[in-house]
């Protein structure tokens, strides 16, 4: 699903109706009605209910008043509140304004005095509709706004947006002091990129899409896209005559002497994605805290600290050979030799790589810049907003506040292929962008990363090209959360009951 920013949004609006000829009243015929249609399967029949429509200036408020009037025409108790004088507003909005009146329509002003009444009629009606302001908003809300936004959100009745809630960045999702919060918010034409970042996915409720009528084709150069099952058509079939060599020899480095899990997790869910041969370099020093499983554990040498160091080097090297993927970071520690472990080992690889957690941390910035471009392309890297931070010398905040600019920055910048975990995680490559659309709050805990990144290891293992592998892991992985999620709530959900719930989800998109 195609996923557009504000201004993307304008400009397909513009060519519909300049280049396509499709009049902007039709199109705003075609939103008012649709959006009917969803209220309608959302909330049922609604003869003889009260509904309040708020309206804006603009042409959102001209899409107000077009399911006014669908809305009156099905005997629906319909109060329009005008944000402006007629004067003010748009010519699309007045054109639905003069339709509205005469049907008899009853229409307020909303102005400081008639505030009350706004109040009174919230807290009579059955059902709001915010058509206040689009997609053009940006900043926070000011003067009669913030009154206005303040009583929808005290009222107890459902509340629709029309394309956006009003005081949502439609899109980086920021959200000033104040936002109505939905309890629906239609999308139209195409689904907008605020909608999907928080804090202003926490203020849509549930989100639908819904066609109005501009060709899908004015959105084909646009290559942002919502993750979905259609992802997973791009793995490789799993032929009957297969055998382990077939579905990937994968090599994962990782662990140290207190954090044995994150090598566990991130090994094993490279198997339980449909990795064919799994080997597992630890320091040898923990090796006997591994217990005997399908994954082959191969020991390193040490100095006895529970860490990879210099003289490791040489056997992992070594093992580099005949493995069609590398997988690299999990709970590698701190050790400050770990720089130039990583470093040697990088340098004789030329497959695919999966770059995760302290794999990241301990990246020499200035000597990636020195691998060839056609070598990096095949890289992954998974970081969390705070590794990223460390990596381009910016906030948490920073990287939480644009994640769609900042990915797609740090792709171009790394010249890598970049998954920046968080809510939702956005994966970067090539000249695409994967915004996900699976996971929930429940796999805020310690592991899921690494079953991430072994879930990412084992599907380029199978033959998906590593930015492919990633955004389908993402959406993977939030799916078995989501599996396991309804079974036993997000409570108490740990990354193994990550583990057992992958095959399931694989057989089931």
């Amino acid at each position: 699903m195609v996923v557009v920013t504000a201004a993307e949004m304008q400009t397909i609006d513009q060519q519909a109706i300049a280049e396509i000829g499709i009049p902007s009243l039709v199109l705003m015929e075609n939103a008012g009605a649709a959006v009917v249609r969803e209220i309608e399967q959302e909330f049922g029949d609604l003869t003889d209910k009260r509904c309040v429509i708020l309206v804006g200036k603009g042409n959102n408020g001209g899409d107000g008043l077009v399911i006014a009037r669908h809305l009156l025409n099905r005997d629906v108790k319909v109060k329009v509140f005008l944000l402006a004088e007629e004067d003010q507003l748009s010519e699309e909005c007045r054109f639905n304004l003069n339709i509205f009146k005469k049907l008899q329509g009853e229409i307020h002003l909303i102005s400081r005095t008639s505030l009350s009444k706004l109040k009174i009629n919230l807290a009579l009606t059955d059902l709001v509709v915010d058509a206040l302001l689009g997609t053009g908003f940006t900043g926070a809300l000011e003067g009669i706004l913030v009154d206005v936004v303040r009583l929808v959100n005290n009222c107890r009745s459902p509340v629709v947006a029309v394309d956006v809630p009003s005081g949502v960045n439609a899109t980086t999702g920021a959200v000033g002091t104040h936002a109505v919060r939905a309890e629906l918010t239609v999308a139209l034409a195409f689904l907008k990129s605020g909608l999907l970042f928080y804090p202003g996915r926490d203020y849509c409720g549930k989100i639908k899409v819904v066609d109005i009528g501009i060709p899908k084709h004015l959105a084909i150069n646009i290559k942002r896209q919502l993750t979905t099952e259609e992802l997973i058509k791009y793995l490789p079939p799993r032929p009957a005559w297969g055998h382990k060599g077939t579905f990937g020899r994968c090599l994962v480095i990782a662990g140290s002497r207190a954090m044995t899990g994150a090598a566990f997790l991130t090994s094993h869910a490279l198997l339980k994605v449909g990795a064919g041969l799994v080997t597992l370099a630890v320091p040898e020093s923990i090796q006997q805290q591994f217990a005997p499983s399908e994954v082959i554990v191969v020991p390193i040498p040490d100095s006895g600290s529970g860490s990879f160091q210099a003289v490791s080097t040489d056997q992992l090297v070594a093992h580099l050979d005949r493995k069609d993927v590398l997988v690299i970071g999990p709970g590698l520690g701190a050790d400050p030799e770990l720089k130039q472990v990583l470093k040697a080992v990088l340098e004789q690889w030329q497959g695919p790589l999966v770059l995760d957690a302290d794999g990241l941390n301990h990246l020499d910035l200035e000597w990636l810049q020195t691998v060839p471009e056609p070598v990096r392309r095949n890289w992954v890297f998974t970081p969390h907003p705070g590794e990223l931070g460390r990596l381009l010398n910016l906030s948490p905040r920073e990287i939480n506040q644009n994640r769609l600019e900042v990915a797609w920055n740090a792709h171009k910048k790394l010249g890598v292929n970049l998954l920046l975990k968080g809510a939702p995680t956005v994966t970067a490559g090539g000249n695409q962008i994967y915004i996900n659309s699976t996971g929930n709050a429940g796999m805020a805990t310690a592991g899921t990363g690494d079953v991430l990144t072994g879930m990412i290891g084992g599907l380029i293992a199978q033959g998906m090209s590593p930015f492919l592998a990633a955004a389908a892991g993402a959406y993977l992985h939030g799916k078995a959360g989501d599996y396991v999620s309804r079974r036993q709530g997000q409570r108490g959900l740990t990354a193994s009951d990550l583990l057992t719930a992958i095959p399931y989800v694989l057989e089931t998109v």
